[in-house]
């Protein structure tokens, strides 16, 4: 099941040994806390649990795609992992590469290539024909704020606490107890501490995949 932000606020609830979350006022600064907590985390690292895939048509000789033509709106950064053009994988390469070789098209010498410039995609060169959900995409995502009570995070059900820990120290740095805050951000810590390896393992994983791949095929 996906932590929601009701769960998050009854958590942070008990913890302050309440009996049930607040509502009006108080609920929305604590949101804002647990939002603070949740984009504190994302900012750490491109996340596994961010992970995230979409597709969108190709048009012919279109030179660039937006959220408008389904590239996706919530890509991190320039944070794609893999882009394939009726399953033909396309590489990226630096935007000051492509500006430089600009002859009124983003031709330059590349094949099956690509960059991002302002949150749009750049094939280079573009797309030859239109298809019907033949661009895909791996990327990591980014998402949006909390702001309802049914809103989900991305964040595994097993480290969800970690918001919970950040959004209680600063309810304690709030009413003036350093001590029970410094507690609560050590918690944090430490869950973020687990996260990283997690991650480190996964990228470690992935690592070793992909080199014993290349050592059957060479």
């Amino acid at each position: 099941m996906a932590t929601t932000a009701d769960n998050l606020q009854l958590s942070l609830a008990y913890r302050l040994h309440e009996d049930s979350a607040p509502s009006g006022t108080e609920a929305s600064r604590r949101l804002q806390s647990l939002n603070e907590a949740y984009f504190t985390v994302l900012r750490k690292n491109p996340w596994w649990f961010t992970e995230a895939k979409s597709t969108f048509n190709s048009v012919a000789d279109q030179e660039s795609y937006t959220s408008t033509d389904g590239f996706p709106s919530d890509l991190r950064g320039s944070s794609i992992l893999e882009l394939r053009y009726n399953d033909t994988l396309y590489t990226p390469i630096l935007q000051s590469e492509a500006f430089s070789e600009y002859t009124g098209t983003y031709y330059t010498g590349h094949t099956q290539s690509y960059f991002v410039f302002n949150k749009s995609l750049y094939p280079v060169p573009k797309f030859p024909a239109a298809g019907t959900n033949n661009v895909t995409i791996k990327y990591y995502k980014y998402p949006t704020k909390l702001v309802s009570g049914s809103d989900t995070v991305l964040i595994p059900d097993e480290y969800a606490d970690i918001l919970v820990s950040f959004a209680l120290a600063r309810k304690y740095q709030a009413k003036g107890k350093r001590g029970s805050a410094s507690d609560a951000f050590d918690e944090f810590n430490e869950v973020l501490a687990q996260m990283n390896k997690e991650q480190n393992d996964y990228m470690f994983a992935l690592k070793s995949t992909n080199q014993q791949f290349v050592g059957e095929y060479e």
